[in-house]
């Protein structure tokens, strides 16, 4: 069960006013961990985990942001544990969120073809359960208890290197790497190459909700930009996971309307992909101009 929280520490409240924002981002993201931990472990809500594994993501990626002002070596520490909590956590999510889809993609169907699709979910409801046993081990597990205990003295005793740290130019630095790789994708990007992008896309919303109460609105609207090209590059990266998931569901003692299925399935798979790379390209361009407005004085 989750650990109370610790009480904020004299160190903390001494802080300057980066550092204390930034220790307040991480006891809001230490506090989601928790708090969701129990429904994540029953998993009558799929929404528990959903949060607590977004906390988790955001929680790293706001050290990793800011890691100018730790320790590199106790900051590689903690931001490995979170990655592997994280990892855990989406093998699970991932599935959820396809079966999601695939539900969907089913009852869309003729009649006719319903029963290929109940035996892909029972495939997938196998994979599931395994997941989940995988979760509910490493929260069991030695390794779990060691991290709450981390994530308590993280914010009990911060391991802060300097005070020196400005959040916009934090902000600005994410948004200049997210617009180089932008600059150097192909003309026909790979799928890996829109999931970095992704990944980059992420990091800049993150470091600029950091700054905001320092820009004020033009970080405001950057962050909201940059939720909406997040969306269209999940589409994308769910899509190819969707793709690589019916492959595998039906890559071993499948019948032939099973197979059969799992193609017209995939079908529709790329052309969600293809949709989502065109919307990506079309709002790029709004974010960059917000990305400039927002950074352009750091």
């Amino acid at each position: 069960m989750p650990r109370a929280r610790p009480a904020k520490s004299s160190t903390a409240a001494a802080l300057n006013p980066a550092r204390d924002h930034i220790l307040a981002l991480m006891r809001e993201q230490i506090e989601a961990i928790r708090a969701h931990e129990p429904g994540t472990r029953t998993g009558a809500d799929p929404e528990q985990l959903h949060r607590m594994r977004t906390a988790v993501r955001r929680l790293r990626a706001i050290l990793g942001a800011t890691r100018e002002m730790f320790d590199p070596q106790w900051l590689g520490g903690l931001r490995g544990e979170l990655d592997w909590l994280g990892t855990v956590l989406g093998g699970l999510r991932d599935l959820d969120v396809f079966r999601q889809r695939l539900r969907a993609e089913l009852g869309s169907l003729k009649s006719a073809r319903r029963v290929a699709g109940r035996a892909l979910l029972e495939r997938l409801d196998a994979e599931r359960a395994r997941a989940r046993d995988a979760i509910l081990a490493a929260f069991d597990s030695p390794r779990y208890v060691k991290l709450l205990d981390l994530l308590d003295k993280a914010i009990e005793h911060p391991r802060v290197v300097t005070a020196e740290l400005s959040l916009p130019a934090v902000a600005a630095g994410q948004f200049k790497k997210l617009r180089k790789a932008v600059k150097a994708l192909p003309e026909s990007p790979s799928n890996d190459d829109l999931h970095a992008v992704r990944i980059k896309v992420k990091r800049a919303r993150y470091a600029a909700e950091l700054a905001q109460t320092t820009v004020g609105r033009p970080a405001e609207r950057f962050v909201a930009r940059a939720k909406k090209l997040q969306d269209i590059l999940g589409e994308h990266q769910d899509a190819v996971v969707a793709e690589e998931r019916l492959r595998a569901l039906v890559a071993r003692d499948a019948g032939r309307p099973e197979r059969t299925l799992a193609g017209k399935l995939v079908t529709r798979q790329r052309a969600r992909r293809q949709a989502a790379q065109l919307d990506f390209f079309d709002q790029w361009p709004k974010l960059k101009r917000r990305g400039d407005k927002a950074w352009e004085s750091q």
